[in-house]
């Protein structure tokens, strides 16, 4: 899997399985949060992950480009995920998308059961990773009280985008 193709989206589910503190491939940490991992079998997360990211990965495409058509942007729209002033229709895929896989809901926040549910999919259950994820989409809801749908949803591209970089994993969304 190479995670420079992943959409943001897509890892929301799995966003802090790769925070500051854990081993991604390559990478040194003084901490390597990954032998704490529950493994399934004898297999690593990260081949667990490779394995079932594909579904979400179809999930966030269908809604991006339904978004897409809904909001009458091109079919290239560009990512959005390192786009520091994005237009207002650029914002509100962001929202679209976001809410067509139920991970924003209509108090403009990250709904914590979704990542659980997705973060639970995507690792076959690894309380770490939820437990992870979910602290991110917390700290992240903290962060925001925009009443603006669009703009809440760009705060959480930004939000994510920030824990991501700190981990170095490229992504493009």
């Amino acid at each position: 899997m190479k995670l420079s193709t992943i959409p943001l989206i897509t890892l929301v589910a799995v966003v802090l399985v790769q925070m500051n503190c854990i081993h991604v491939h390559g990478q040194s940490h003084a901490f390597d949060l990954t032998k704490l991992l529950p493994k399934s079998g004898t297999e690593p997360i990260w081949t667990v992950v490779d394995r079932n990211l594909p579904q979400v990965q179809e999930m966030i495409n269908t809604a991006r480009s339904e978004c897409v058509k809904k909001l009458d942007l091109p079919k290239n729209q560009r990512p959005l995920m390192k786009v520091a002033n994005p237009t207002e229709k650029e914002k509100c895929l962001a929202e679209c998308v976001l809410k067509k896989i139920k991970l924003m809901d209509d108090n403009n926040k990250l709904n914590l059961s979704q990542v659980e549910k997705l973060t639970s999919l995507v690792t076959q259950d690894n309380k770490m990773a939820i437990a992870l994820s979910c602290s991110m989409a917390q700290s992240c809801n903290r962060g925001t009280s925009s009443k603006n749908p669009c703009e809440a949803a760009h705060f959480f591209n930004q939000c994510i985008g920030r824990q991501m970089e700190r981990s170095n994993v490229k992504l493009i969304w």
